[in-house]
């Protein structure tokens, strides 16, 4: 089905408010005010549109040069260069 761009606007509005959402959960508040059906996989091609891909959460902070130089120097320290 193709969706106006108001429609459009309003799937990616939707997406900002809650990131962590999911496109079925997106789709079921979205799906009353569309008055046709959409797939969920419409609703993630217009999230990728509006620049909104997948979300995933960070699980480890890179390390900073001064974390590495330090560490490097733990490790010299310690012999276990």
């Amino acid at each position: 089905m193709k969706t106006s761009r108001r429609k459009d606007h309003d799937i990616v509005r939707n997406a900002q408010v809650q990131p962590t959402a999911s496109s079925a959960t997106i789709h079921a508040q979205i799906a009353p005010s569309l008055g046709a059906p959409v797939s969920s996989r419409t609703i993630r091609r217009r999230l990728a549109k509006g620049h909104l891909g997948s979300w995933h959460p960070l699980l480890v902070l890179s390390l900073t040069p001064t974390h590495r130089r330090l560490r490097f120097e733990c490790c010299c320290a310690r012999g276990m260069n």
